[in-house]
């Protein structure tokens, strides 16, 4: 039986922030996120997150702190909403939900999201970052759980963003989880 937990991973730039928030709105579930962990931690550490997870690639500590985090909160707790790239198999009772893009939108996305801890000279330098992060995220969870993040099949729901409002997907996803629930 899957529990009142809903998991959004997907690609970088893909909307899994402002669609999360709009979920836990229709939901009334909290939102939690790893991704706000990560540039909590990349920040204290006075590196981007590209160096983060660069380091990560050689340091298994960051990924164990948050991996730990997210399998005790899957135990322990229901109704919440995941922000995650890797919730979905941490936590596999949970409703799974995938978020692609394209490259060029997700570039835009971060690129106009202006974040002080992740910047951009362009909007193809954030296409280049973004790429660059989503390769090495997808070689380290590889090698260290043996997922591979972006296949579909991992997921109860895959939602393509490109041509979607936030609040178009997170509908979505809330009546495809209410569906499942009534299964």
């Amino acid at each position: 039986m899957k529990k009142a937990i809903i998991t959004l991973s997907g690609d970088i730039g893909s909307g899994k922030s402002a669609v999360g928030k709009l979920l836990a709105q229709l939901t009334g579930f909290e939102l939690l996120s790893t991704g706000n962990i990560q540039r909590s931690i990349a920040t204290k550490l006075g590196i981007t997150t590209l160096e983060l997870n660069e380091r990560s690639a050689k340091d298994r500590s960051v990924d164990d702190q948050i991996d730990q985090g997210t399998i005790e909160l899957g135990k322990t707790r229901d109704q919440f909403i995941m922000d995650s790239r890797l919730a979905w198999h941490f936590i596999p009772q949970a409703f799974k939900v995938f978020l692609t893009v394209s490259p060029q939108i997700a570039g835009e996305r971060v690129f106009n999201a202006a974040r002080a801890e992740e910047t951009h000279a362009s909007v193809e330098a954030a296409i280049e970052n973004n790429l660059s992060r989503q390769k090495l995220e997808q070689e380290r969870f590889g090698n260290l759980y043996g997922v591979e993040l972006r296949n579909h099949k991992n997921y109860d729901l895959v939602v393509d963003t490109s041509d979607l409002s936030p609040e178009q997907v997170a509908q979505r996803i809330f009546e495809a989880y209410k569906a499942s629930r009534a299964a």
